[in-house]
């Protein structure tokens, strides 16, 4: 009768197996399905990998802006430059590429001259602009326009008077 038992369990354990197996399998098919022929996520990644690690001193005379609650600087670094903002009590990057048409020559985002959203376009003598889309300072995620997809964000740290801007998590 034991042997009858664990012959039984034994087919169970083999059974219980096999399904978790084929869940597994299936759980991992499916979590790619929404990823691109060449693996890229058209949700998030839509810049490749770029290694972004800079500091800014907030005592310079360039960093002022930001010394105040909804300040923002330029900064070169990421594909097309790096708008650095002051949230309330912390501060965001983005990279300054339009994410609706990264590959455009004129997919430049810049904060617009009310200083209330950002926009797809360039500032020289007047505004130029390219697609037009809108972003939102405080989360860069989009207030109008063709783009679907928020501005790629950088990391932030506020490191005594200095701020780390980097592209990987601290």
């Amino acid at each position: 009768m034991l042997a009858c038992m664990a012959a039984k369990q034994e087919r169970v354990f083999i059974v219980m197996n096999k399904i978790l197996i084929v869940l597994f399998s299936a759980i991992t098919l499916f979590s790619d399905c929404g990823k691109s022929a060449n693996g890229i996520d058209p949700n998030t990644d839509f810049f490749p990998s770029l290694n972004v690690d800079f500091y800014i001193n907030l005592s310079l005379p360039s960093a002022s802006p930001l010394l105040f609650p909804q300040g923002w600087i330029y900064q070169q670094g990421g594909y097309r430059g790096i708008i650095v903002y002051r949230n309330f009590d912390e501060y965001v990057a983005y990279d300054r590429t339009c994410p609706y048409k990264t590959d455009s020559s004129c997919s430049y985002v810049s904060v617009d001259s009310n200083n209330t959203f950002m926009r797809c376009g360039q500032y020289s003598k007047s505004f130029s602009k390219c697609c037009d889309s809108h972003f939102y300072l405080l989360n860069g995620t989009v207030k109008q326009g063709p783009a679907s997809r928020p501005l790629k964000q950088y990391y932030v740290r506020q490191e005594g008077n200095n701020l780390h801007v980097t592209s990987s998590p601290f």
